[in-house]
């Protein structure tokens, strides 16, 4: 199988997500999970690294706070799109972690959802294919860094600051990855079926986002 999910934990892995975890192991799913990850552009990058040297072709982050089923990850399989994601609630703030197409009036989650184009895609729980590394790597003249250390990597997920008309936009590692696929050449897309659980105080998930916690099959997010 070309699919490996790779998890880079700065702390412990939350219960929720370890189950998870066993459950695409037990589906013979290939799971790597990279301890003390507290510089993340770098942790995710050498993961990157390691998971394209061994031959994997399609890359599944996900953090060690967020709990989904097997399901979900044959939802983005199933879409050979270069690069898509889960989309999910920051916590403890009514907002979600992915940043939406400038003009985005309101997303559908839920029963009525399906593919849709976004700007730039949180880490937490996003399928990347092979070709998009590659194409980032030649596109973009990235360079190969610290192979003199022994420890080789792109740094693909490096933060960036992006100018805007409002002014420079620090982008952490997950928007810059986004940033730079974008600028190579894809599109960054989102699943907006997947429920998703984002562990923390209790599992946030998409109406946390919006103005209530109550659960619904599906879900309209209004973008203010």
């Amino acid at each position: 199988m070309s699919l490996v999910a790779l998890v880079p934990v700065a702390g412990t892995i939350e219960p929720e997500c370890e189950a998870s975890l066993q459950k695409l192991r037990a589906k013979g799913i290939k799971v790597r999970v990279y301890r003390g990850s507290s510089a993340i552009d770098q942790a995710r990058a050498m993961m990157a690294h390691d998971a394209l040297s061994d031959g994997f072709t399609e890359l599944l982050w996900v953090d060690s706070d967020i709990a989904f089923e097997p399901s979900d990850v044959d939802l983005l399989l199933l879409h050979e799109e270069p690069l898509v994601c889960g989309i999910y609630a920051k916590k403890g703030v009514r907002a979600l972690t992915c940043h939406l197409l400038p003009g985005t009036r309101e997303l559908v989650l839920g029963e009525e959802g399906g593919l849709t184009e976004i700007m730039y895609a949180a880490g937490g729980f996003t399928l990347v294919r092979s070709s998009v590394y590659s194409a980032i790597k030649e596109k973009l003249a990235l360079p190969t860094c610290n192979a003199q250390f022994g420890a080789p990597f792109v740094p693909y997920y490096q933060p960036m600051v992006k100018e805007t008309d409002a002014g420079p936009w620090y982008l952490a590692e997950d928007f810059a990855f986004s940033e730079r696929a974008r600028q190579a050449g894809f599109q960054v897309k989102a699943d907006t079926r997947i429920r998703l659980k984002h562990i923390g105080r209790y599992a946030y998930q998409w109406e946390d986002a919006g103005l209530e916690t109550k659960r619904h099959p599906r879900f309209r997010f209004v973008v203010k």
